[in-house]
């Protein structure tokens, strides 16, 4: 068979001539089931030391006090502090100041009206 059929109705007759047949359950399937898992081993269950089950809680510890303790920041210095409020206070003058507004204004104009 080289092409599919075109219409659904062809396509369902075709499934149901080629199906094939469902072979008959086995009567005692359940019972054979059954069997296999009273018979069949069972995997012995471990026994965690206390160790094992401390070790990863200690460990996670550890690593969240050190982390947390590298992430907060130095505290600056007197002289670093007055450095930054030099810095601040310059900066900040320089920006609400009205000497340089032309110069830090930029004009645009259109090229069709002039």
């Amino acid at each position: 068979m080289t092409q599919l059929p075109n219409d659904d109705s062809d396509l369902i007759n075709f499934l149901y001539q080629h199906c094939p047949e469902v072979p008959p359950a086995s009567p005692d399937l359940e019972h054979q089931i059954l069997q296999q898992l009273k018979t069949s081993p069972q995997a012995p269950l471990r026994h965690y030391s206390r160790l094992r089950l401390v070790l990863p809680v200690a460990a996670g510890l550890v690593a969240a006090i050190v982390g947390y303790r590298a992430f907060i920041p130095a505290q600056p210095s007197p002289a670093e502090l007055a450095t930054l409020e030099t810095f601040i206070e310059s900066n900040w003058q320089g920006t609400v100041s009205n000497e340089h507004l032309e110069s830090d204004v930029w004009h645009f104009t259109d090229s069709d009206t002039e």
